[in-house]
């Protein structure tokens, strides 16, 4: 039988049918009982009277797996105060910029150059004459700034952070805010915090892109991302092998659910050219025509493998250079991506 901790932290993560806002985000919940095999539970929402059926039966439904016998459940009305301050948040997210596109960038599985397709984008779009933010919400795995080579850090100014600006981009990163070699240890309710500062704090200027370098799966991050940016495109990111597209295929069911609108697949790695001009499936082959089938879109590039190149720092950089071929295949990639981002 749980505890009124553990029951808390369980709903912790519910929504609120009207707001949807996580019931931690709005401190709805009130009051957590636990006697015997009996949950009294007491939970504020925006308007109670509002498509709450499924909200409670959600509630029990979950509760009752964990042993939970009786489930008492009394709603009630969450101030104003608490309704305003959830809406004033979102309008505060890029709030000088109302015509800011969201691209996330999401992968299955570690590992498929999810991050390294991010940044050169980022680059890519910026050679285009756009405006664009990146932001690294891989909490755990956080590589943009290493990938760009910059050693640079943000700064405050006024209560808000300037992000690090790097080959022609806006960019702010979980690397920024931790001593170097510290793991981050969060539970999911730390990392959504986060993400909500990163785009809630961070002075991102006159934007016309922000980027979003996801964690790879479906974890806490994409559903917080999910809900703080509805309207929100999305790239899946895979290499050429079965199993990463498989996996793949899951992040995007998660974005659909989501109602995020997908623009398409990328297959990363898929070739090694040699010097020859014979191309190498090291990878095998494919894997992004698979995905990109599983979820009735298009395979929009398959990019090369390529050597790394050495920034102007002395560091090891992903970033490509106009003239190579992968340094090519971005700019193309993003001339076919900003269409779908007017």
């Amino acid at each position: 039988m749980l505890n009124e901790q553990q029951i808390t932290r369980l709903l912790y993560r519910l929504q609120d049918p009207v707001l949807e806002a996580d019931l931690e985000e709005t401190e709805g919940i009130l009051e957590v009982q636990v006697i015997e095999e009996t949950a009294n539970i007491k939970i504020a929402l925006a308007d109670p009277a509002i498509e709450t059926d499924n909200f409670v039966h959600n509630i029990e439904e979950l509760l009752a797996q964990f042993g939970v016998k009786e489930i008492n459940i009394e709603l009630e009305y969450l101030p104003a105060a608490v309704i305003d301050r959830i809406f004033q948040a979102r309008d505060n997210i890029l709030s000088e910029n109302r015509h800011t596109k969201f691209l996330a960038i999401a992968s299955g599985k570690g590992g498929v150059g999810k991050s390294t397709v991010s940044a050169n984008l980022a680059i890519a779009l910026a050679n285009q004459g756009k405006k664009v933010g990146l932001l690294d919400a891989d909490i755990y795995g956080f590589s943009i700034p290493v990938l760009l080579g910059t050693t640079e850090s943000p700064r405050k100014e006024n209560g808000q952070i300037i992000p690090v600006e790097t080959s022609g981009i806006q960019m702010i990163s979980m690397d920024f805010f931790v001593e170097p070699g510290e793991p981050v240890i969060w539970r999911g309710p730390m990392l959504g915090k986060m993400i909500k500062m990163f785009l809630e704090e961070v002075r991102w200027g006159d934007l016309d892109y922000l980027l979003i370098d996801l964690p790879p799966g479906t974890g806490d991050v994409a559903l917080d991302i999910h809900t703080l940016i509805p309207k929100c495109n999305e790239l899946i990111v895979t290499t050429p092998h079965y199993a990463a597209a498989s996996v793949a295929s899951r992040a995007g069911y998660m974005a659909m659910k989501n109602n995020h609108k997908i623009i398409g697949v990328i297959e990363n790695m898929s070739y090694f050219k040699h010097d020859d001009g014979k191309e190498l499936k090291i990878f095998g082959q494919g894997g992004g025509k698979k995905v990109a089938a599983d979820l009735e879109t298009e395979l929009l590039i398959q990019l090369p493998i390529e050597q790394p190149e050495i920034s102007e720092n002395g560091c090891v950089s992903v970033v490509y250079s106009q003239s190579s071929e992968a340094g090519k295949a971005y700019k193309l990639l993003a001339e076919k991506i900003i269409p779908f981002l007017l």
